[in-house]
């Protein structure tokens, strides 16, 4: 990639909501047992929430577009972004929802979800507004399966964007419908960094491996980072392609491993980066997230992350 002024204003479009992680679970619970953890914390969730602070440490202006209820959590969601310095213009406070939900469950290197929907994806196409998008220079859409009230305009949104001269990215998150489609492979060619999960790249492709996968993506989109946990991530984009080790840590928690690994990866992105030091910063930040749990994984700046790799080698590990 060409080096290219950094840019800085960025919209980010989905959830914010409470997690409640239970850390240190010996295993996870089966029917009718109760498990003991060692840890709870309750903090500000949702891939794009955290995404949004992440970003925000890392120096963008960051406007946050989503919806959450007339209630305590949905104020105290609006609170929390703000103490990061992420602008909640954007949002929506709407009487008729209820904020949504999620409990996390966490033996350090697995996890387990229940999710109340409520607010999580009831963002609409009118919330993004042609005055905010005329005033950032990169759209990033988190959480996009969650978002159902948005699927029919995606295409659109992404296409308008790239009318006005954005750069665009796309997280996918867990389809809690299992349909794995929602128009993302027709949207891709509008998608500048596609930033799925291996298990969410399998399954949109049917591909058998994570090359495989990213193969197909990057033949349809630009390009493609497949995040796989211990293994790293692989990133293709045209006719390169190559996989980034992941850097070897203490694991505590992995909720926000990947929102901050997505954060990274786009600072590198927007600043012009090569592909390779771009995927190296966001291992990197994805290493420092793990090692504290929940939103204290999250980045304090960029000198953070340039002080964890003057002092770390690259190693197969956890990040």
């Amino acid at each position: 990639m060409s080096k290219t002024k950094l840019r800085r204003r960025v919209v980010t479009v989905g959830d914010a909501n409470p997690d409640i992680i239970f850390t240190g679970l010996t295993n996870m619970p089966h029917a009718e047992q109760d498990t003991l953890a060692s840890g709870l914390e309750v903090v500000l969730g949702g891939q794009t929430a955290t995404i949004s602070r992440a970003l925000a440490r890392l120096g963008f202006e960051v406007t946050f577009v989503g919806r959450v209820g007339d209630d305590y959590y949905g104020g105290w969601a609006a609170e929390q972004l703000r103490a990061d310095g992420v602008d909640t213009s954007g949002m929506v406070i709407d009487p008729g929802l209820r904020t949504g939900a999620t409990v996390v469950l966490s033996t350090g290197a697995e996890r387990a979800f229940v999710t109340y929907i409520g607010s999580i994806s009831e963002v609409r196409r009118s919330d993004i507004t042609a005055e905010i998008l005329s005033a950032a220079d990169h759209l990033h859409v988190g959480s996009y399966f969650l978002q159902k009230r948005l699927h029919p305009d995606m295409l659109d949104l992404l296409q308008e964007a790239k009318r006005r001269g954005l750069t665009t990215s796309v997280d996918l998150g867990w389809d809690n419908f299992l349909e794995w489609d929602a128009g993302i492979l027709e949207a891709l060619p509008f998608v500048d960094v596609f930033l799925p999960n291996l298990v969410e790249a399998q399954q949109i492709t049917g591909a058998g491996s994570g090359e495989a996968a990213a193969e197909v993506l990057a033949r349809r989109g630009n390009i493609v980072v497949v995040k796989m946990g211990s293994e790293g991530c692989l990133v293709r984009h045209r006719d390169i392609h190559f996989r980034v080790p992941a850097f070897e840590v203490q694991v505590v928690d992995v909720t926000s491993a990947r929102d901050v690994f997505n954060a990274g990866f786009l600072y590198g992105f927007m600043a012009g980066w090569e592909l390779n030091r771009a995927a190296r910063f966001a291992a990197a930040c994805g290493a420092i997230a793990v090692s504290q749990v929940g939103s204290a994984g999250i980045v304090t700046g960029v000198a953070q992350v340039e002080g964890f790799l003057a002092c770390r080698a690259t190693k197969k590990g956890l990040y």
